[in-house]
């Protein structure tokens, strides 16, 4: 679907990705650490990027994100849990923990995701 298909879906999803973006930032600094707040705000994350591609499409996120920025998103939150987990005495290392979950979290589904919708469109039907 364009964006000149249905307005209010255009007009709707480009007043909820920076909206969804906040709550998702605001969970991560308003919660603990230790409580798993870094995983659900990646998923927080991720819904306003799902919400983009499903109306503009996959290509058009993929312009906004390019792929090789969101997996270095993921190896750069990967890292930064392991460090995290790997050196508890660390002042820090609960919110590095939490940092590194949010960053995997929300790069790694956003590829994922956007490997599925870019792919659904060269998909055939067919009998199964």
């Amino acid at each position: 679907m364009s964006s000149a298909d249905n307005a209010v879906f255009a007009v709707a999803a480009r007043w909820l990705t920076p909206l969804g973006a906040l709550f998702a930032f605001a969970l991560l600094a308003a919660w603990p650490a230790g409580v798993g707040v870094g995983f659900v705000a990646g998923l927080a994350l991720v819904l306003p990027i799902a919400l983009n591609a499903l109306i503009f499409g996959a290509r058009s996120v993929l312009l906004a994100a390019p792929s090789l920025l969101l997996r270095a998103g993921l190896a750069i939150g990967l890292v930064a849990a392991v460090a995290g987990a790997g050196a508890p005495n660390f002042r820090w290392s609960g919110e590095l923990v939490e940092a590194g979950a949010f960053a995997a979290t929300a790069a790694g589904l956003s590829l994922v995701t956007l490997a599925l919708m870019g792919r659904a469109g060269a998909l055939r039907d067919g009998a199964w």
